[in-house]
Order: structure tokens, then C-alpha cells, then sequence
């Protein structure tokens, strides 16, 4: 009985040993297509922050140019 316990123990370790290996590889994996996603979606990003700020920006010109009108 002892001896099937301490099988059962080794088998278990082992076990935990290839889960966490797994577990690392799938978080390493994980941050390798995180890190790929950003890179390919910064230009993008760019992009859209910048016609952000231009559309900011006329709307502003404009908010001036009507009250100045109204003057």
C-alpha cells in the first residue's frame, strides 16, 4: 500500500511538472500574438488618433467661426 502511494505521488508530480510546462508555453504564445497584434495595428492607430484630432480641430475652427458670426 505504501509503495502505491508513493507511485501515485510520481506519477502526480510529474503530471503538475508537463501541466505547468504547458500552461507556459500557452502564456508565451499568448504574448507573442499580443505583441504581433499591436505591432500590426499601431500605423492604424496612428491614423485614426490623427483624423481624430483633424475632425477635433474643425469642429472647433468651426464652433469659432459660428459664434464670431453671431457677433
Amino acid at each position: 500500500m505504501l509503495q502505491a502511494r508513493q507511485d501515485r505521488h510520481i506519477v502526480s508530480e510529474r503530471d503538475t511538472r508537463t501541466i505547468i510546462r504547458q500552461w507556459e508555453r500557452e502564456i508565451d504564445a499568448e504574448l507573442r500574438r499580443e505583441a504581433a497584434r499591436e505591432q500590426e495595428d499601431g500605423r492604424w492607430k496612428a491614423v485614426v488618433w490623427g483624423a481624430l484630432w483633424c475632425l477635433w480641430l474643425g469642429l472647433l475652427f468651426g464652433l469659432i467661426a459660428t459664434v464670431k458670426s453671431l457677433h
